[in-house]
């Protein structure tokens, strides 16, 4: 099959297939969660607009394949299956770095890297460089066609503004994430360290810790324990805004905040509980 590779396109063309793939990535992944878990619409991936740009660096990684591997299907679902593999290890691997935050884990799946791969989402990749290369792309290039150069162009700039305010947004949310967990962590350990010696204190969990304080603090009613109360009630719009967050990322998984996300998991399946027992 000839497909043009996208080294022979222009910047703004190749820019604007990123975009559409993108898209088509953050439809499919609203549509698969909210079909088979949340029963409801879920915004995924790190941005806000609707875009989930790992698979617009998929796509096209699969478009830069060479010439010779479009020859078979076979080919083609083996390169594919290769290449979005290591394009979704990379950004797993380059994030965590980043963030000290594992934002999706396939441990619970078979046949998987680390977590950060597995052979259920490569075989996904396969299939996805098929109808890439044989249907979307080709159905992509034909609606580009019907605009002149300066549309394109200017489409390209205006988007690529937008994308730009929405990763600057977006990385200054997930550094308040950090911030938020660090601090929530920092609260719990001085919580332990002030309160670990009484009988009252339960302290397995973060949730134990603060649930056993605020109880305490109840009870006591005095201006040291109102002072916690209301160090604690000053928690609840942080943690809301975390869960609201997590709500993208289901599996994620922290090595330095691993009982403040299992906090904040609880948290999330009781208020499901409760909304399921109303209905």
């Amino acid at each position: 099959m000839n497909v043009l590779p996208v080294y022979d396109l222009p910047f703004h063309i190749v820019f604007l297939i990123f975009i559409i793939f993108s898209f088509v990535g953050w439809i499919s992944e609203v549509l698969y969660v909210g079909i088979f878990f949340e029963h409801k619409f879920v915004n995924r991936g790190f941005l806000h607009g609707p875009l989930c740009p790992i698979y617009g660096f998929g796509g096209l990684s699969i478009l830069l394949l060479p010439q010779e591997l479009y020859t078979t299907w076979l080919r083609l679902f083996c390169a594919s299956m290769l290449f979005g593999t290591v394009v979704e290890y990379i950004s797993s691997w380059i994030l965590e770095k980043l963030f000290h935050t594992r934002w999706w884990d396939y441990s619970r799946y078979k046949f998987n890297i680390k977590g950060r791969v597995c052979l259920l989402n490569s075989l996904l990749f396969g299939l996805l460089g098929l109808v890439i290369i044989h249907f979307i792309q080709p159905f992509v290039m034909k609606f580009l066609s019907l605009f002149s150069d300066f549309v394109l162009t200017l489409t390209a700039d205006i988007i690529a503004l937008a994308l730009t305010v929405d990763l600057l947004i977006t990385v200054r949310r997930l550094v308040d994430f950090s911030v938020s967990m660090a601090r929530i962590k920092a609260f719990g350990e001085n919580l332990r360290e002030r309160y670990g010696h009484e009988q009252w204190f339960k302290g397995e969990s973060l949730s134990q810790i603060i649930g056993s304080v605020k109880a305490h603090a109840n009870e006591r009613r005095d201006e040291v324990n109102a002072s916690i109360l209301k160090k604690i009630e000053s928690f609840q719009p942080k943690l809301r805004n975390l869960e609201s967050f997590m709500h993208r990322f289901p599996t994620l998984k922290s090595i330095n905040y691993k009982d403040e996300l299992d906090m904040l998991k609880e948290r999330i399946r009781r208020k499901i509980s409760k909304k399921s027992k109303r209905r």
